[in-house]
């Protein structure tokens, strides 16, 4: 299959509800700007390229005063996007480009009054997405570059409202290529990004009964190859000179009987090969010259939490490769990394009341590689 998609124009996608009370509320906003799935049965081939030099928007907004049960907003917008999947052998050779102007922006927007039950929100957002997931020999070849903007924000604004849990989880990508399944599965794939991404979570409550949760992750390029009872691969290399952020802000009045847990990770260039039943081999190039930053602030008016658990981690280069533990195989590598850009982690803490626990981490690391066995189970 010949695939050839480009795109210079505005994507929106967009869902608002506002009312005064309900029991349950739950929205979604999908954005695409090029967009090809494939479910596979016989051997297929995929070749071409996607461009965007537009916008991809996802917006999922609410407004409401009292909410009984559950408020579930999520927002996910992707610039170019290639899902390939089923039970067959695949070859897929493609380009996806994002120029300068190219946007990508996904917000989960929440407001709430007076009184909320139980509060979810997501957030994602990714210029070029690829996915191959077929249980057959895969041979995968991938360029991607991203030099535009990309952003994935979830807001919650209730100050004066009473929120039994609140929880957010919000992910951004440049790059993002996954090959998962089983069967043969070499992998070449040579990412290049260099627009800012931005992973942003933001909670304001009055008061939190039982805890809130809020997560931020964002990344320059990432590449991932799970693979089993077949020899896996991935080579190639990765580029990051964008500025990549990942920040998350809890600011809570109370929250006497739960615990409030804030995160943020950023990295740069980020490789994971896992091989079960068979060799394995990781070889990709990463660097990275671009800023770095994961930030996590809190703030506690009025005291009387269980515990407080905060973490931040930043890296320029992450590697990791896994093989099975009790399988007669063997691990190759050879790989590079190189990171002068800035890195930094940053936790701020602020209680004005007491609290049962305060733990906090803040990690910052140029060059990080992982290698391991693990059990096949």
């Amino acid at each position: 299959m010949d695939l050839d998609q480009s795109n210079d124009g505005s994507n929106t996608a967009s869902e608002a509800i506002t009312a005064q009370q309900a029991e349950t509320v739950v929205t979604s906003a999908f954005a695409q700007a090029n967009s090809a799935t494939g479910l596979i049965t016989n051997w297929t081939g995929v070749y071409g390229q996607q461009v965007l030099d537009g916008t991809a928007r996802a917006t999922s907004s609410v407004a409401i005063d009292n909410a009984w049960s559950y408020v579930t907003s999520n927002a996910s917008a992707q610039g170019n996007a290639l899902t390939v999947r089923g039970d067959a052998n695949a070859t897929l050779d493609m380009a996806q480009t994002a120029g300068a102007s190219a946007r990508t922006r996904a917000l989960s927007d929440l407001r709430i009054s007076t009184y909320g039950g139980h509060t979810v929100q997501g957030a994602s957002a990714t210029m070029n997405a690829v996915e191959v997931s077929t249980y057959g020999d895969r041979d995968v070849t991938l360029s991607q570059n991203s030099a535009g903007a990309t952003e994935a924000v979830a807001r919650l604004e209730a100050g004066d409202a009473e929120i039994e849990t609140v929880a957010q989880g919000v992910t951004a990508a440049g790059n993002s290529a996954m090959v998962t399944g089983g069967g043969f599965a070499p992998a070449e794939i040579d990412q290049t990004q260099s627009g800012d991404v931005t992973a942003r979570a933001s909670t304001t409550v009055g008061t939190a009964d039982y805890g809130a949760v809020s997560a931020s992750q964002a990344a320059g390029n990432t590449a991932t190859l799970f693979n089993d009872y077949g020899y896996g691969e991935i080579r190639g290399s990765q580029s990051n000179s964008g500025n990549v952020r990942a920040i998350t802000n809890l600011d809570l009045g109370t929250y006497n009987n739960g615990l409030a847990v804030g995160s943020a990770n950023a990295v740069g260039n980020s490789s994971l090969t896992s091989v079960i039943g068979a060799d394995g081999y990781s070889g990709v190039a990463q660097s990275n010259t671009g800023t770095v930053s994961a930030l996590v602030n809190f703030n506690e008016g009025a005291g009387g939490g269980m515990g407080t658990a905060l973490s931040a981690s930043a890296m320029g280069n992450a590697h990791s490769a896994y093989i099975c533990s009790e399988c007669p195989v063997s691990l190759g590598g050879n790989f590079s990394q190189v990171n002068s850009g800035t890195v930094n982690s940053r936790v701020t803490a602020n209680h004005s009341g007491y609290v049962g626990a305060v733990t906090s981490t803040s990690t910052a690391i140029g060059n990080a590689a992982t290698f391991s066995t693990r059990s096949g189970g």
